[in-house]
């Protein structure tokens, strides 16, 4: 599909930013992929002999010989408090992984605008559903809504063909509306659409379920997140 052609793109561009020890071509992929993780690219992490790796199942630390896997959070405990080097890192990445996928995203703009904030969604989840019913307590608080498509249970679920839906609307934010009141709507879903590429896109950031906040620096913040919780970790 046109949209998975251009995640592909977006992930080449940037491994191609980034100076990676071991790159994503040199790595003895053989067990990663037994176990079905595929590298989209690689760059340097915080733990000698692994590289940090975008992956089509989240972010790892892969060791250089490819046999080895580390799922979790390197801190930084030289300084006052902890300063986590992961999500740091793995925040740059999706930052500009997320670039290319602007102009595909349903966009609830605050008048007052301070913040933006990507949210990977699903029509049929209750979460998101009450995040939706509450936007105008995120946008009266200066933070813009960017929605990016996430079907939980997969393309094919009653989530990945109500999303395809939406995304082929003309009002699409009529028609999420619609779908997240749990009303009558009736819409084309065969649509080229670019909920497929959302869905690789969230997984590959370790988005494992919805709704999932990727803040402007790129820290990923699960769950539906009250306005003025949200607005201190955006201060931070």
């Amino acid at each position: 599909m046109q949209y998975l052609k251009t995640l592909l793109a977006v992930s080449a561009m940037v491994f191609s930013m980034l100076s990676a020890p071991v790159l994503a071509d040199k790595l003895d992929t053989r067990y990663l992929n037994h176990k079905g993780i595929e590298i989209i690219s690689t760059e340097p992490g915080e733990i000698d002999g692994y590289v940090r790796a975008v992956t089509n199942q989240g972010i790892f630390y892969v060791s250089e010989d490819g046999k080895r896997l580390i799922s979790g959070s390197v801190f930084d405990i030289t300084k006052p408090g902890y300063e986590n080097l992961t999500e740091k890192g793995n925040g740059a990445v999706r930052k500009e992984m997320l670039a290319d996928f602007v102009d595909d995203m349903i966009v609830y703009k605050a008048d007052d605008e301070k913040y933006k904030v990507t949210v990977f969604t699903d029509t049929t989840c209750g979460y998101c559903q009450r995040l939706h019913e509450n936007l105008d307590s995120y946008l009266s608080a200066g933070i813009t809504v960017q929605y990016l498509a996430f079907p939980r249970g997969g393309l094919d679920s009653k989530g990945g063909q109500e999303l395809q839906a939406v995304w082929c609307a003309d009002d699409k934010k009529a028609a999420i509306s619609a779908f997240k009141d749990e009303e009558s709507y009736r819409g084309n879903s065969s649509c080229n659409n670019p909920v497929e590429a959302h869905y690789a896109l969230g997984k590959s950031f370790g988005v494992t379920g919805t709704p999932a906040i990727i803040l402007p620096d790129g820290r990923l913040i699960p769950g539906a997140v009250p306005a003025r919780r949200l607005l201190s970790e955006l201060r931070k």
